[in-house]
Formats: structure tokens, C-alpha cells, sequence
């Protein structure tokens, strides 16, 4: 019999699930390197966000999905949250950090939803050129683009389940 009698909800089953999938493809090594996305604390929260971002536009998509996306968005904070303190970010500084986190987070999934959802890739190009690259006319930002819409347009015609698995989130062509 176990000790804790709570059942975690399926939602967060589910959110953990996802969170491990969207950060495995945020890790892929075809998005660093030279000319690519920088390896550093702050290109790895652009490609986090990204792909947070690719997967809250798919559950959003589906209002029952409310929960998943709940329980998502607060798995990604917790997980910047743990990065933060790993990296040795102090307690009283890591609430602000956060907070500035999760302003960039938020309109870069503003600037990303509409673009995804309007299928305007110069507008993404240009979002993650100036997000992702810092630099507009960044070389790699029309090929990040591209990704990104091919991962939103592979995970809309999928169930939202899908994504728990490495197979929703194709790989980005070299």
C-alpha cells in the first residue's frame, strides 16, 4: 500500500512527458555550432523557448488541453528555475532573473504564435534573428524558421500526445 495516497493528475503526468520530449529537441546538436545558435546559458534558454513556445502553440490549439498547458508552463519555469541555481545564480537574485525570464519567454511566444499561426515566415525569420541570433539578418534565422514551422505543421496534424515522444518533434535538416 503506498505511503502518499494522492494520484498525480494526468495532466502533470502528461506535462512531464512533454517537458523531456521539447527539451531533448531544444538539445539537438544541429542548432549550435558556428553560425548557428551560441552554446552558452543564454542560447540555450532561445532554443528552450522555442521549442516551449512550439509546444504551448499546439496545446493552445485545443481548449481542453487547458490543464496540460497549465501544468506545462509550470514544469518549463521550474525547469529555468533549477538551471538558474545550477548555474549558481543566488537566492535572492534568482526571483528576478525569473522574472525577466519569463517576460522574454512570454513575448517570444507572442511574436512566434503569430507568425507560426499567420504562416508568415518573414516575420519569424525576423523574430528569431533579433531572439534567437541577435542579429536580424542572421544567415541560420531563415533555416531556424523553416524548422519551426515544419515542427508546427507536424504537430497540428497530429494528436497533441504525439509531442510526448521524440517522434513529434522532427530534427532540424542540417
Amino acid at each position: 500500500m503506498p505511503i502518499w495516497p494522492f494520484r498525480r493528475s494526468q495532466a502533470s503526468v502528461d506535462s512531464e512527458l512533454l517537458l523531456t520530449a521539447a527539451t531533448a529537441a531544444s538539445r539537438q546538436t544541429a542548432l549550435f555550432g558556428e553560425g548557428r545558435v551560441a552554446d552558452t546559458l543564454d542560447g540555450r534558454f532561445e532554443t528552450m523557448a522555442l521549442h516551449g513556445a512550439l509546444a504551448l502553440i499546439r496545446l493552445r490549439a485545443e481548449p481542453a488541453l487547458g490543464p496540460l498547458a497549465q501544468a506545462f508552463t509550470d514544469d518549463f519555469f521550474r525547469l529555468l528555475d533549477s538551471g538558474l541555481r545550477e548555474e549558481g545564480v543566488g537566492d535572492t537574485s534568482v526571483p528576478k532573473r525569473m522574472h525577466r525570464l519569463a517576460s522574454a519567454f512570454y513575448g517570444r511566444l507572442d511574436a512566434y504564435g503569430a507568425a507560426i499561426g499567420a504562416r508568415n515566415s518573414e516575420a519569424l525569420v525576423a523574430a528569431l534573428g533579433r531572439n534567437v541570433m541577435k542579429d536580424e539578418a542572421s544567415a541560420f534565422a531563415p533555416a531556424l524558421a523553416e524548422y519551426a514551422l515544419r515542427v508546427a505543421a507536424h504537430q497540428g496534424e497530429r494528436p497533441a500526445s504525439a509531442m510526448f515522444t521524440a517522434e513529434g518533434w522532427p530534427a532540424l535538416q542540417a
